[in-house]
């Protein structure tokens, strides 16, 4: 997941910085969660440990003590490092591995640090940039943090002036094209600020270009056209919580589960946070935990004109289809707890097609049966009543045959034998929307229900979905309170996250 070489980063002998890297492995592990937790911590140490074919035996003292008999152990084996950072990539993300390899680069000696650190900026420039800085006033704090994420994948912390934010990228490491992260966020500012300033910043990025030679002039001039062209605004994303769910490999009832945040409405860049193992009936906890993180994000930001309220999306394999996600609970530690679908949107997307468009080619039919649906104005709904003659070859037949269906309303649950193979079958000719009551026993009504729902306009599908569940709250009547169990699939393909195996 990500290499450590040897040499600088490997094992160091006692008089080279092997205590300021001890020291510095120490304070990273420590403030993670994956270390405080004694479960996670645990894993931590045995796959470390299965990687480099040896046993460690930590000593179960406390979260500091047992990280620097950890670290010192590691150290002593040339791919110990490696091994760590796969660890670490593993259980808490790519993000995080970096965070780790940039904690060891910042340990090495001065003269080792020099080689791929970020260049200085003079007194005179950090002064003449932090004064530009301080007159910026239009940007969006959202878009900005979107767009830095997207070109220099580095998440950077919200409520920071934009001169603090200068000097927090100071520290990391040059971009691969050789341009210091702080000048990229310069030049993401100058892009979304007002012409003036804008020139006076891009002045600024050329001096420094022009002193640092003929290659740093082409990467600057390459990258500000790359940003010059990224997309403009979508107003179909809104902010949005990405949980995905996966069961163990070992047959017992744990799962993985792992959660994006996409911050900036219009804008898809969805941040990646820990890996968490958990059990479905610990899932509310681990959603709710994730929710937190994500209202640190959104809050203080702007909320645009007619903005949808965040949405909360799971993606699932297909055993998990027909569980209630919707109705998962918030604030269970106030005695009143909440269905998450009363304060967001709640929709259902397929892991097993998130995987295959990206590695077996189901991307391009998936994409184009969603514009069909987006540029239709109205979904062509196609449905399966779960009748002892229907057969799923004719299905998929006709599934093939005419790309103008855009949706799928299921009469009986997404379960085996009833509706999750033509579902399956559905999601595997390209399908994003679909529909469908979670009760064995639902009533012939939710069918009809259901299709009137799909034959509005597809835009605004979520938000009817949203207003339904709500009213279903206050029914007494549960068995015929459809949105008590209403399960949307919102699987839009334009809106991918790097869902690797969290099992493997």
């Amino acid at each position: 997941m990500v290499g450590v070489g040897n040499g600088p980063l490997g094992p160091q002998g006692p008089d080279d910085g092997r205590p300021r890297l001890v020291g510095a492995l120490v304070e990273f592990l420590c403030a993670q969660d994956f270390v405080t937790d004694p479960d996670q911590c645990a894993l931590l140490v045995s796959f470390t440990a299965e990687q480099l074919g040896v046993e460690i035996n930590v000593p179960r003292k406390n979260p500091r003590a047992d990280m620097l008999y950890f670290v010192r152990i590691l150290l002593r084996h040339d791919n110990g490092l490696e091994a760590l950072a796969h660890s670490v990539g593993v259980l808490a993300g790519h993000e995080c591995a970096m965070q780790l390899m940039r904690a060891v680069e910042d340990a090495r000696a001065p003269e080792e640090k020099a080689v791929g650190a970020s260049p200085e900026f003079t007194d005179r420039a950090v002064r003449e940039i932090h004064r530009l800085l301080a007159d910026v006033r239009r940007v969006d704090d959202g878009r900005l943090h979107a767009l830095l994420n997207h070109e220099l994948g580095v998440d950077v912390p919200y409520g920071q002036t934009p001169a603090q934010r200068f000097d927090h990228l100071c520290s990391f490491n040059t971009q691969a094209d050789g341009l210091p992260p702080a000048l990229v966020l310069v030049e993401i500012t100058a892009f979304l600020e007002r012409p003036a300033l804008c020139e006076k910043l891009r002045e600024w990025s050329d001096a420094w270009a022009a002193e640092a030679g003929a290659e740093a002039v082409r990467a600057l001039g390459e990258r500000r056209r790359a940003i010059a062209s990224l997309p403009t605004a979508d107003p179909g994303v809104a902010r949005c919580l990405v949980v995905m769910v996966e069961p163990a490999d070992d047959s017992s009832a744990d799962i993985y589960v792992r959660h994006w945040v996409n911050a900036a409405p219009g804008f898809w860049e969805p941040v990646a946070g820990d890996v968490r193992p958990t059990t479905l009936d610990e899932l509310a906890g681990e959603v709710e935990r994730a929710i937190g993180r994500g209202q640190e994000r959104w809050a203080g930001l702007p909320v645009m004109e007619n903005e949808p309220p965040p949405q909360v999306e799971f993606v699932l394999p297909f055993t998990l289809l027909n569980h209630d996600m919707a109705r998962l609970e918030m604030g269970t530690w106030s005695g009143d707890p909440l269905p998450i679908s009363l304060r967001y949107h709640v929709h259902l997307r397929s892991l097993e097609r998130m995987r295959a468009a990206q590695k077996d080619g189901y991307l391009p039919l998936w994409r184009e049966r969603w514009t069909q649906l987006r540029n239709a104005g109205v979904a062509e709904s196609y449905r399966w009543h779960g009748e002892e003659d229907e057969r799923l070859d004719r299905w998929r037949a006709k599934l093939i045959a005419n790309p103008g269906l855009t949706a799928v309303i299921l009469d009986v649950p997404a379960l085996p034998g009833l509706g999750l193979e033509a579902l399956v079958t559905a999601i595997a000719q390209g399908v994003g929307l679909a529909a469908w009551d979670r009760r064995t026993d639902s009533p012939d009504l939710s069918g009809e229900v259901l299709t009137l729902l799909l034959a509005h306009p597809p835009s605004q599908i979520p938000s009817k979905v949203s207003a339904l569940r709500k009213r279903a709250e206050g029914m007494n009547r549960d068995s015929w309170s459809l949105g008590k169990h209403l399960a949307l699939m919102w699987d839009d393909p334009n809106r991918l996250i790097d869902c690797e195996e969290l099992t493997a």
